[in-house]
């Protein structure tokens, strides 16, 4: 096999690989969204004002709201919230950056509470309203027993 075939043998290997890569990458985004039809939406996530944000995915169930960190082998969410315990505070204009949002959104970020603990979320502000509305809703079959 002369120096051509063995580039040509190459390529084709570097190819299958990167379909590989992008066929398992769209099988984990598959299988993090869940079945749900909404698809996850940016974020930011940090504990307190003095940790830096990290870059995220918020997915809405219909009683829970999961967290997703950056990526990673793990399709698990980092963070589970029960809609009925987790408490939005007053939200405000994000000054510093969010590296998790795309380039000229306006954020959101809000403190929240989820019994004991407390963290931030970051959004972009129309996101920051749907979690609002949602978690604000009455979750379905609240009151389906009534007569």
């Amino acid at each position: 096999m002369d120096g051509d075939g063995i580039l040509l043998v190459a390529l084709a290997v570097v190819a299958a690989l990167a379909v590989v890569l992008l066929a398992t990458w769209g099988a984990r985004q598959r299988r993090a969204a869940g079945g749900s039809r909404l698809r996850p939406v940016p974020c930011c996530y940090r504990v307190s004002a003095a940790q830096p944000w990290r870059p995220g995915r918020l997915r809405y169930d219909h009683d829970r709201l999961d967290h997703f960190g950056p990526g990673g082998l793990s399709v698990r969410p980092e963070h589970r919230w029960d809609r009925a315990v987790l408490d939005l505070g007053v939200a405000r204009t994000l000054t510093d950056s969010c590296p998790g949002l795309p380039r000229g959104v306006r954020a959101t970020a809000v403190t929240c509470r989820y019994g004991e603990d407390s963290f931030e979320l970051a959004l972009g502000h129309p996101h920051y309203t749907a979690l609002r509305s949602w978690l604000e809703s009455v979750p379905p079959g609240w009151n389906s027993n009534v007569a």
